[in-house]
């Protein structure tokens, strides 16, 4: 049996647009990893272990509400972590 949390995809793929737009956050492997992680523990985990679960885990990835929350969780985390990096 396989067990995914589809909010890390979707935390990833925001924290890239983030950066995109925000270079001034360092996002180094150390820095990135971080962030990812901070946002993540700050997020409500979306798993699944079927194929059904994993249709409806990949439609709430669109949802805006579960995008806004991970921009805000990520905003957040890389403050937190600009402020203490482990670079």
């Amino acid at each position: 049996m396989s067990l995914k949390n589809y909010m890390e995809d979707v935390v990833v793929e925001i924290f890239e647009e983030f950066h995109r737009q925000h270079p001034e956050f360092c996002a180094c492997d150390r820095c990135r990893v971080d962030t990812v992680a901070i946002a993540l523990s700050n997020l409500r985990g979306r798993y699944a272990v079927s194929p059904e679960g994993e249709v409806f885990a990949k439609l709430s990835r669109e949802d805006r509400q579960v995008r806004a929350d991970a921009l805000r969780m990520i905003i957040e985390a890389a403050k937190q972590v600009s402020q203490q990096p482990h670079h």
